[in-house]
């Protein structure tokens, strides 16, 4: 039985006394002093660095999805912009990371976005500065849109500037349908109306790229290598002499009444052991 003449304190009292006195110890035995600043770091010495790891630090930093083709976008500024934006870090350090960016990454000659396909719509490589233009290295065609009203933007003049790609070696051409197919019947212009534009079209690229040495082709399953587009595409690139790759990223499918000899031309894929003799299926 407690006794004490004492009076008796609760601990929460107890506590509350001493919280008390340790705040006024606090305020007036050691005075509040702003904390010191951190030291900064001194910037890293990037063009310390061998070329090769400067090159392989880029690439990651600028291209971390060269498989993807360049393009007049809408949604460039989510993709493209902030990669850009590297090139004004400084004068040295924006002429190698430009380098990097053009050379790596593939550019489409042609825009597919619906919202850039006006007539006075000017394609990507007419926007870009010359020296750009002399740097790249791969552009891409993708054909098979507008197969009943090609778009007005599609047209090889000067001022696309092809002429100036001088180290552009390989071009790459993906068929997304091709119309002169059965299963356009009665949709289609004519059978032969889309054949005859990309023809067209592809020899004019083809003529104006002064170093291209590979066109590497692609497609969805349902464009077969012996149709009618492919004929003409696989024609008129074989009578300029260039080399044919078939593309790895998507499967190709063989028509069944396919029986064209099959004989060694080009680099065609390593991974395939079927070579087309283009002279023999045109």
């Amino acid at each position: 039985m407690f006794t004490s003449s004492e009076p008796f304190e609760s601990p929460s009292t107890i506590l509350e006394a001493d919280f008390k006195h340790l705040n006024i110890a606090a305020t007036s035995s050691t005075p509040l002093r702003p904390p010191k600043p951190s030291k900064l770091s001194k910037p890293f010495p990037f063009f310390r660095l061998p070329p090769e790891l400067r090159s392989g630090i880029l690439s990651l930093l600028l291209c971390p999805t060269p498989h993807l083709a360049v393009d007049l976008s809408s949604d460039n500024y989510l993709t493209s912009t902030p990669r850009l934006n590297y090139l004004l870090v400084s004068k040295r350090f924006g002429y190698e990371a430009y380098h990097t960016y053009y050379c790596t990454h593939t550019f489409r000659i042609f825009q597919i976005d619906g919202r850039f396909l006006g007539k006075r719509t000017r394609p990507l490589l007419a926007r870009l500065p010359r020296h750009y233009l002399n740097v790249l290295r791969s552009l891409e065609i993708r054909l098979g849109l507008g197969w009943t009203d090609p778009p007005k933007p599609w047209v090889v003049n000067d001022r696309l500037g092809l002429q100036h790609c001088e180290s552009v070696t390989t071009l790459k051409v993906f068929v997304d349908v091709d119309p002169s197919c059965s299963s356009f019947d009665g949709f289609r212009v004519d059978r032969e109306f889309y054949t005859d534009f990309c023809g067209r079209l592809l020899a004019r690229v083809l003529d104006r790229l002064p170093a291209l040495q590979v066109v590497e082709y692609d497609a969805y399953p349902s464009v077969y290598r012996d149709g009618p587009l492919m004929t003409r595409l696989l024609k008129e690139t074989a009578r300029r002499g260039k080399m044919i790759a078939w593309g790895r990223e998507r499967e190709w499918a063989y028509s069944p009444a396919e029986k064209i000899e099959m004989t060694a031309l080009g680099p065609w894929d390593a991974g395939s052991t079927l070579k087309k003799n283009v002279s023999s299926c045109c």
